[in-house]
C-alpha cells in the first residue's frame, strides 16, 4: 500500500492485505454492499428527506410566530428562538450531506465541508443543550422567585451569545481533527472518507474527547435540567395559593404554570431520548467497546436528526398561545381590511400570556379576556 499526501486529501492504494491492516476501514467493504442496495437507498433517502422538510418548516414557523408575536418577545422567547434556529442548523448544513454520504458510500463535498458538517452536529447538540439548561434556570428563577426582576432581553441575547461561544469552542476540536482520505477502491473507482484524524496517541484523545463530550455536555447538564424541573415540579403541585386573590384567578394561572413546565419537561425528554443512543454508541466505538455497525449507525443517526422536527408539534399541542399565534398568522390571507370609518370591534385588553402562561388575567363570561387589577405574588411570566 502506498501513502502520499495530497493538497487537501491523504490518497491511498488498496490492496486486499492492507484493507485488513487499517482497522478504521475494516468496515469498508459491508458498507459498500450495504448502501448500495436499491431498497436501503430509497429508504434512507424518503426518512431523510421527511426529516429536513418537516424541520425546515416547522422550526421557521417557529422563528416566525415567535418574532412576529410582541407579546412573545421575551428572554424565554429568544430561548425558544435559539432551539429552532440551532435546529434549522444541523438540518441545513449536516443531515442532507449524512445522507449523500450513505447513499453513495463517499464524501463528495470536499475538505472544507468535511470540517464544517463534523463542526456543525456537535455545535448544534451543544447548543441545544445548554438552552434547554438555560430555560430551566430561568423558569426556576421566574417561579420560585416571582418577585426578583426577570431577565431582559438584553441578558437573554448575551447569554445566548455565550452558549453558541462554549459549544463553538467544544465543538473545534471534533471540527479539526477531521481528515478527508481518498483511496482506490477497486479498479477505475476513487473514493472519499470524511474520518477523525486524532494526534497520536489518537486512542486515547479519541476516547476522553468523546467521554468528556458526552459527560460535560451531555449528560451533566441533564441533570441539572431534571434536579431544576423536580423541584419546579413539588412546588408547583404541592405549594397552596398565596396572596390575597381569587380562587378562580389562582387556579387559571397555577394550570398555565403547570402546563408551560410540562411542555418544557416534554422538549427536554423527546432531546435527550432522541441523542442518547447514538451518544453512547460514539463513546463506545471511540472506547473501542463495538465495532462499527453501518446500518445500526443509520438508524441511530436518523434517530437523533429527527429530534430537530418535534418541538413546533410540542408547542402546538401544549401552548394554547402559540396555537392562537401560529392561526392568526395562518389566517391572515383570510382578512380583508375594513373600510375607512366603520367601527372595529373592542379588543380585548391585552394580557401578558406568551407561552402559555396568563398574569392575573381571567376569563369572563364574554368572550374577552378580562385583566384583574388584583396583583398576584407569582408575578406574570411569559412561558
Amino acid at each position: 500500500m502506498s501513502i502520499h499526501q495530497a493538497t487537501n486529501r491523504t490518497t491511498f492504494n488498496w490492496t486486499d492485505s492492507c484493507i485488513v491492516e487499517w482497522e478504521k476501514f475494516a468496515e469498508l467493504a459491508r458498507y459498500e454492499l450495504e448502501s448500495q442496495k436499491p431498497i436501503v437507498k430509497a429508504l434512507l433517502i424518503v426518512a431523510y428527506s421527511v426529516i429536513i422538510i418537516m424541520s425546515l418548516f416547522g422550526n421557521m414557523l417557529v422563528c416566525h410566530v415567535v418574532l412576529k408575536s410582541k407579546r412573545m418577545h421575551s428572554a424565554t422567547s429568544l430561548f425558544i428562538v435559539n432551539l429552532a434556529v440551532s435546529d434549522i442548523m444541523i438540518t441545513l448544513l449536516n443531515t442532507p450531506f449524512t445522507l449523500v454520504r450513505f447513499v453513495n458510500s463517499t464524501w463528495i463535498f470536499g475538505k472544507v465541508m468535511c470540517h464544517v458538517s463534523r463542526f456543525v452536529q456537535y455545535c448544534s447538540l451543544h447548543v441545544s443543550t445548554l438552552t434547554l439548561t438555560a430555560i430551566a434556570l430561568d423558569r426556576h428563577q421566574v417561579i420560585l422567585n416571582p418577585l426578583k426582576q426577570r431577565m431582559s432581553l438584553t441578558k437573554g441575547a448575551v447569554s445566548i451569545a455565550v452558549i453558541w461561544l462554549l459549544a463553538a469552542c467544544f465543538s473545534l476540536p471534533h471540527a479539526v481533527y477531521q481528515k478527508l482520505f481518498q483511496y482506490n477502491y477497486r479498479e477505475a473507482t476513487v473514493r472519499s472518507l470524511c474520518l477523525p484524524d486524532f494526534p497520536e496517541p489518537a486512542e486515547l484523545v479519541w476516547k476522553y474527547l468523546d467521554l468528556s463530550t458526552f459527560l460535560l455536555l451531555y449528560l451533566l447538564p441533564l441533570l441539572v435540567i431534571t434536579a431544576t424541573y423536580t423541584r419546579l415540579a413539588k412546588k408547583l403541585w404541592l405549594r397552596n395559593a398565596i396572596g390575597d386573590v381569587t380562587t378562580q384567578q389562582y387556579i387559571t394561572h397555577h394550570r398555565n404554570k403547570k402546563k408551560s413546565i410540562k411542555m418544557l419537561v416534554l422538549v427536554v425528554v423527546v432531546f435527550a431520548v432522541c441523542w442518547f443512543p447514538l451518544n453512547c454508541y460514539v463513546v463506545l466505538i471511540s472506547s473501542l467497546g463495538i465495532k462499527t455497525k453501518n446500518s445500526l449507525y443509520f438508524a441511530l443517526h436518523w434517530f437523533a436528526m429527527s429530534s430537530t422536527c418535534y418541538n413546533p408539534f410540542i408547542y402546538c399541542w401544549l401552548n394554547e398561545s402559540f396555537r392562537a399565534e401560529l392561526r392568526a398568522l395562518l389566517c391572515m390571507c383570510q382578512h380583508t381590511p375594513q373600510p375607512r370609518g366603520t367601527a372595529q370591534p373592542p379588543m380585548a385588553v391585552s394580557c401578558r400570556e406568551a407561552w402559555g402562561e396568563q398574569a392575573g388575567c381571567v376569563k369572563g363570561h364574554s368572550s374577552d379576556s378580562i385583566c384583574s387589577t388584583v396583583l398576584i405574588p407569582m408575578a406574570n411570566t411569559d412561558l
